[in-house]
C-alpha cells in the first residue's frame, strides 16, 4: 500500500496508476492491477493466490462531462475513481451540491474544523501536489458522494472524479485485448508481481517473511466427462483411455451438436409445444422476413423431427421512435390478435430501444415467452437486388445458418425442451438453483440428472436475499408439487446458491425439509446442504497445465480441493479453444455435511447441461445457475420502466431532418 505507483481499490484490489493504453486515442484508460488472497491449506502452509485484473477509467473527469452538456443525475450512484493527490479511491457520486468547490463548506472528520472543498484539497492531497490539483478551477462544481455501499455523505470536486466502467460496457469493448491473457502470460504476470512486490516483508520483531515466486505444483486431479443421454436412448461417451470405445475428447462439443441434430438421436425431452408465433416489425422488408421465417421453421423441423409452423404477427413500428411507442406497437398486435398464451420469436425493430428486449420479456412473461433477435443483425446477411428485394448473401450463408441454428436452440429452451441429460445419477438427487436479482428470485429445479427441469420466479421483498418465511413457503410448495408429479423418493436435496447464501435462507430451507418430512413427502434421513457458486471469486485461484516447460490451460474436469468445504473446478478449458485463460468456478459448502469432492463432481456434471443453449461450446456454470440466468435476467434486469410508460413523443434527429426537408419543399 506504500508503493507510490500503486493505488488500493476499496474492494481489496491493487492497480497501477499508469495506463497500459496511454498511447492510443481511446476515451478510457486501462489500468492493470492484481488481486490476492491468503489460503491456509491442509499441508499446514500459507499460500498466496494472485491474479491480474483490469480497471477501466474514463479519461475525462465528471466536470468535463458536465461541461460538455451531460446531466449529473445520469451518474447518480455510479462508481468513480477519485484522484485526491497520491490517494486514489473509489466513490459513488450522489449529485451536485449546486455550489463551487470554493463555496462548498463541510466539517472535517479529522479535526472537526470547517473547510471549503478547494482549500481542503490543496492542504491535504500530499506533496508534491500533482498537476490535476494545481490546475483545479476553484469555481468548478462541488459534488457530494459516499464510499460504495456506505451511506455517509461527503464532499469533493467533480474535476477529480473519473468514471469507472464495467467490462460489459460498450465504451471498453475495444480494450478487452488488454484483459485477455493467455495462460502462460497470466502465470508469468502473477510470478512477476510476487517477485517484485511480495519480497523483503518484515513484521513484529524484525521477523522476515519469505514468499517464493514459484507456484504450487501438484499431480492432476480430474473428473471424467459424464455420459450424456439423448433421444432414442442414444448415449454420448467420451473415451477415457486408448482401450475405451467412444468419441475422442477433441470431438466432444462437436458431437453434442451433431447428436442433437441427428434424427437417430435428437432431443431427449419432447414436450408438446404451445402455440408458436413470430412477431415481425413492419419496417423489416417483406422479402427478408419471408426467407427468414421459412429457414427458421425448417431449422426447427430438423431438430424436432416433426412439422413446425409459426403464426405470423406483424406489428407497426414505423412511427415507434421511443421505448413507450415500441412497447405499445407490440402489445397492440397482441391485443388485435387475441393472443393470451404461447411462445414467440420476436424480431426487434432496426432501431430498438436498448431496454425493449428486457421490458417486453418481463411485462408479458405471464402471457408469452419470447426469444428475441434484432432486425439490424438479420439484415446483415442479405443484399438488395435490382428489383428492390433482398437475397441471401452467398458469402455469409455459413454464418446465417449458424445464426438460425442457435436461434432455434434458444426458441426450444423458451419452450422448455431439454436437449440431453446425464445418463448416470449424480451424487446428490435433487438440485435447486437460487438467484435473486432486483427483488426477483429465480428457482431452478433439476431432477433425474436433468431429465426434468423447472424454472419459477417470485417477487422478493429484499434486494439480494430471501427471508426465512419466503424460502420455506416456496421450496415446500414446489418440492411437494414436483415430488408428487414425478413420483420421486429422494435421498438428498442440495441448493446451489448463486453467490453468497444467508442464514435466513439456511433456516427457511431446513424448516421446509422438516415440514415435508413430517407430512410424509420426504424420508426422515434425507440429506440436505447448501453450496455457494461464486461466479466472481475473491479467492482468485487458477489452474495451469505444465508439460515440457510449456504452460497451457487445464482440461475440463480438473479440480483442486482447498479444504473440506471449499474447492475449484474447471468447467472450461481443453478441449475447447478460446482466447485467454480458463477461469475455474469457486465452490463452497455453506451448510450441511456434504462431501466436497462429490459436490465438485456434481457441479461439473451439471455444467455439461449448462451448455444446452450452445451444445458445441463449453458452459462455465452448472445448469442450476445457467438456466436461472437465462430466464431470470430478462425479467429482473434494470430497464427504464418510466420511459416505456410515460415518455414524451419527442422526434429524433432523423424525424427533425425529414420535417425540415418537407418544410423546405413546401416553401420552394
Amino acid at each position: 500500500m506504500k508503493v507510490p505507483e500503486i493505488w488500493n481499490d476499496s474492494f481489496g484490489s491493487f492497480y497501477f496508476r499508469d495506463a497500459i493504453n496511454s498511447e492510443d486515442d481511446s476515451q478510457v484508460d486501462a489500468l492493470l492491477g492484481f488481486v490476492y488472497r491468503l489460503h491456509y491449506l491442509p499441508d499446514k502452509k500459507i499460500y498466496i493466490s494472485l491474479d491480474s485484473t483490469i480497471r477501466y477509467v474514463d479519461r475525462l473527469s465528471l466536470f468535463e462531462r458536465l461541461d460538455n452538456g451531460e446531466e449529473i443525475k445520469k451518474y447518480k450512484f455510479q462508481h468513480f475513481l477519485y484522484k485526491f493527490g497520491s490517494q486514489w479511491y473509489r466513490i459513488q457520486v450522489m449529485g451536485s451540491t449546486d455550489s463551487s468547490i470554493i463555496e462548498q463548506l463541510f466539517v472535517s472528520e479529522k479535526d472537526k474544523k470547517t473547510y471549503n472543498v478547494y482549500d481542503y484539497t490543496l492542504e491535504n492531497c500530499g506533496s508534491p501536489i500533482p498537476n490535476l490539483i494545481t490546475q483545479l478551477d476553484q469555481n468548478s462544481i462541488a459534488i457530494n458522494y459516499q464510499y460504495p455501499y456506505k451511506e455517509v455523505e461527503r464532499y469533493g470536486a467533480a474535476a477529480l472524479c473519473f468514471k469507472t466502467y464495467k467490462t460489459n460496457d460498450l465504451k471498453v469493448y475495444n480494450l478487452h485485448q488488454y484483459s485477455i491473457l493467455e495462460a502462460s502470460q497470466r502465470l508469468h504476470k502473477s510470478k512477476e508481481i510476487i517477485g517484485k512486490y511480495f519480497q523483503d516483508i518484515s513484521f513484529g520483531n524484525n521477523t522476515k517473511l519469505i514468499v517464493t515466486a514459484q507456484p504450487l505444483k501438484k499431480t492432476i486431479e480430474k473428473f471424467d466427462i459424464p455420459d450424456l443421454l439423448f433421444g432414442n436412448d442414444q448415449v454420448l461417451h467420451v473415451k477415457r483411455d486408448s482401450e475405451d470405445i467412444g468419441v475422442d475428447i477433441l470431438d466432444y462439443g462437436k458431437t453434442r451438436m451433431k447428436l442433437l441434430l441427428d434424427e437417430k438421436a435428437g432431443l431427449l425431452v419432447k414436450e408438446p409445444l404451445q402455440l408458436q408465433y413470430i412477431f415481425i416489425p413492419k419496417s423489416l422488408h417483406r422479402s427478408i422476413a419471408k426467407q427468414f421465417q421459412n429457414h427458421f421453421e425448417y431449422g426447427m423441423k430438423k431438430i424436432l423431427s416433426h412439422s413446425y409452423n409459426l403464426e405470423k404477427i406483424v406489428y407497426d413500428d414505423r412511427k415507434a421512435k421511443n421505448l413507450r411507442q415500441q412497447v405499445e406497437a407490440i402489445k397492440g398486435a397482441i391485443e388485435e390478435n387475441d393472443i393470451d398464451r404461447g411462445c414467440a420469436l420476436l424480431i426487434l425493430p432496426d432501431k430498438a430501444h436498448p431496454d425493449l428486449h428486457n421490458f417486453i420479456k418481463r411485462e408479458l412473461f405471464d402471457t408469452l415467452h419470447f426469444q428475441c433477435i434484432n432486425a439490424a443483425k438479420l439484415k446483415q446477411f442479405f443484399l438488395c437486388n435490382q428489383n428492390n428485394k433482398y437475397d441471401l448473401n452467398d458469402k455469409k450463408k455459413g454464418k446465417y445458418f449458424g445464426y438460425i441454428r442457435y436461434t432455434a436452440l434458444g426458441m426450444l429452451l423458451v419452450n422448455r425442451q431439454w436437449f440431453f441429460a446425464l445418463k448416470d445419477p449424480l451424487h446428490y438427487d435433487i438440485y435447486i438453483g437460487i438467484d435473486v436479482l432486483n427483488n426477483v428470485a429465480g428457482f431452478t429445479y433439476i431432477y433425474n440428472g436433468g431429465k426434468s427441469c423447472y424454472f419459477r420466479h417470485y417477487r422478493s421483498v429484499q434486494g439480494e436475499k430471501l427471508t426465512e418465511k419466503q424460502i420455506f413457503s416456496i421450496i415446500k410448495k414446489d418440492l411437494q408439487k414436483d415430488i408428487s408429479f414425478l413420483k420421486l423418493q429422494p435421498r438428498s436435496i442440495v441448493i446451489h446458491r448463486d453467490g453468497r447464501s444467508y442464514t435466513e435462507e439456511h433456516k427457511g430451507f431446513v424448516k421446509a425439509i422438516n415440514s415435508l418430512q413430517k407430512e410424509g413427502f420426504l424420508s426422515g434421513d434425507v440429506q440436505v446442504g447448501i453450496v455457494e457458486i461464486h461466479k466472481t471469486s475473491s479467492a482468485r485461484l487458477r489452474l495451469y497445465y505444465e508439460q515440457d516447460e510449456t504452460i497451457d490451460n487445464p482440461s475440463i474436469g480438473d479440480y483442486f480441493i482447498i479444504d473440506n468445504w471449499e474447492g475449484i473446478i474447471c468447467t472450461t478449458g481443453f478441449p475447447f479453444k478460446f482466447s485467454g485463460t480458463a477461469n475455474p468456478l469457486h465452490i463452497k459448502i455453506a451448510y450441511g455435511s456434504l462431501d466436497i469432492e462429490d459436490v465438485l463432481s456434481d457441479v461439473f456434471g451439471l455444467a455439461q447441461l449448462g451448455s444446452w443453449a450452445a451444445p458445441d461450446k463449453p458452459a462455465r456454470y452448472p445448469a442450476t445457475i445457467k438456466v436461472g440466468d437465462t430466464f431470470l435476467e430478462p425479467i429482473a434486469s434494470d430497464s427504464d420502466d418510466e420511459a416505456a410508460l410515460y415518455s414524451e413523443d419527442e422526434p429524433d434527429e432523423e424525424e427533425i431532418s425529414t420535417q425540415l426537408s418537407e418544410k423546405h419543399e413546401v416553401e420552394t
